[in-house]
C-alpha cells in the first residue's frame, strides 16, 4: 500500500505548506491517532487472538481436506498481516514517537512493519480469491472436486502465493535498509531508512506490483464470488425440483452447502473492507498529486488510515464467521476451549 512510503519527506513538504492543500496537518493527525492508534489496535489484538484460535482449531481437525489447509493459511495470513499492523501503529503512535526512542519510528515501520503487513494482507486476499475458486469448481463438479483439488495440490497453490509475493518485497530490501544515521535537525544519531545507490532505479516498483496484484485479485474475487452465488442458487433450485419429480442428483451434501456458504460470507466481507483501498490504489494513479508527497498527501495519508481499519476488521472477524456459520468448528472450539467458557460460566 502506498501509505507506508516514508513519512519524513512528506512531514517537510508539510512545513512548507505543500501538503495542505484540501487537508491540513492538524486533521490528518487526528484522523490517524483515532484509526491507528485506537481503532486499528483493537481490531489488531482481537484478530491475533482470535487467528490463533483458528490456526489451533484447523491444526486440530486434521489437513485432510483441501479446505482446511485453505483456511489454516488464510488464518496465519491475518495473523501476520495483524501483528505487523499492529507494530506499524506503535511506530504511529504519538507517545512511542515522543518517548525518545533511538530511531525514527515513521521511518523504521516502512520496512519492519509497512511492507510485510501489504504483503501479508494480499496474500489474504489471493488465498480467499483461491478458494473461492476452488468453491466454484466445487459447484459446478461436486463429483471430480477431490480428484482436481486434492490436500497437496492446494497446499503447493497456497506455498506459491506465499513466496510469490513475498519475493515481491525484494527489490525494496535489496536497495534500503536500517542503520544509524545522523539527523541534524535532532542532532542525534539514530536508527532510520538508508537507500542504496540503486533505490532510485526500483523506486515505486513494490508499490506498482503491489496495486496490480490487488486490482487483479480483487476483480478475480468479485467474479468468483458471484459466479458462486448463481450458480449456487440454480444448484438449489434444480435439487428441489429434482426431489419433487422424484429425480435423483448429483447435488452438492449439505456438508459442502454450508461450506460454499461460508465462504460466499468471507469473500463478500473481504470485497466491502478491500473496497476503499483498491479505489485508494487507483486514485494514486489516476488523480495527480494524490501520493505521500503530493499535493493532496494529507488527504493521502487520512483516508488510507480508515482503509487500515476495514483492513483490520476484516482479518479479526473470521474467527466469528466460522463459529457462527460452522457446525464442525463450533463442535473442535467446544472441544478444545469447553473447559474455559465452562468455567468462566461458573464464575459469573
Amino acid at each position: 500500500m502506498e501509505l507506508f512510503v516514508n513519512k519524513t519527506n512528506t512531514e517537510d513538504l508539510e512545513s512548507t505548506g505543500v501538503g495542505d492543500f484540501l487537508l491540513g496537518a492538524e486533521p490528518r493527525a487526528i484522523f490517524e491517532i483515532v484509526n491507528y492508534v485506537f481503532l486499528c489496535n483493537i481490531f489488531a489484538v482481537f484478530g491475533i487472538i482470535s487467528n490463533i484460535i483458528n490456526i489451533i482449531v484447523f491444526y486440530k481437525q486434521g489437513l485432510t481436506s483441501s479446505i482446511n489447509i485453505s483456511f489454516l493459511s488464510l488464518a496465519i495470513s491475518d495473523l501476520c498481516s495483524l501483528i505487523t499492523l499492529l507494530w506499524f501503529n506503535i511506530c504511529a503512535n504519538p507517545l512511542f514517537v515522543n518517548s525518545g526512542v533511538t530511531m525514527v519510528p515513521s521511518e523504521v515501520q516502512h520496512l519492519t512493519g509497512g511492507f510485510p503487513h501489504a504483503c501479508f494482507a494480499r496474500i489474504t486476499c489471493l488465498i480467499t480469491t483461491y478458494v473461492t475458486a476452488e468453491r466454484c469448481l466445487c459447484i459446478t463438479l461436486p463429483l471430480k472436486i477431490k480428484q482436481i483439488i486434492t490436500p497437496k495440490r492446494a497446499a503447493f497453490i497456497i506455498f506459491f502465493i506465499y513466496i510469490f509475493m513475498i519475493a515481491s518485497l525484494l527489490p525494496e530490501y535489496a536497495t534500503m535498509y536500517i542503520d544509524w544515521k545522523f539527523y541534524p535537525e535532532k542532532n542525534r544519531t539514530l536508527l532510520g531508512l538508508v537507500p542504496t545507490p540503486d533505490h532510485n532505479k526500483v523506486s515505486g516498483l513494490t508499490f506498482l506490483l503491489y496495486a496490480v496484484y490487488i486490482l487483479v485479485s480483487f476483480s478475480a474475487l468479485i467474479i468468483f464470488t458471484i459466479t458462486l452465488i448463481v450458480k449456487l442458487r440454480a444448484k438449489t433450485k434444480w435439487r428441489k425440483e429434482s426431489i419433487q419429480e422424484n429425480k435423483q442428483s448429483d447435488s452438492l451434501s449439505s456438508r459442502d452447502q454450508k461450506t460454499i456458504n461460508m465462504v460466499i460470507v468471507i469473500a463478500s466481507v473481504l470485497i466491502v473492507c478491500y473496497t476503499p483501498s483498491v479505489v485508494l490504489s487507483a486514485a494514486g494513479f489516476i488523480v495527480p498529486g494524490f501520493f505521500v508527497v503530493g499535493r493532496f498527501s494529507n488527504l493521502f495519508f487520512a483516508t488510507w488510515s480508515f482503509g487500515f481499519v476495514l483492513d483490520s476488521f476484516n482479518s479479526s472477524i473470521s474467527m466469528l464467521l466460522y463459529y457462527r456459520m460452522s457446525s464442525k468448528y463450533r463442535t473442535t472450539f467446544h472441544d478444545l476451549f469447553g473447559f474455559c467458557i465452562s468455567k468462566n460460566r461458573l464464575e459469573n
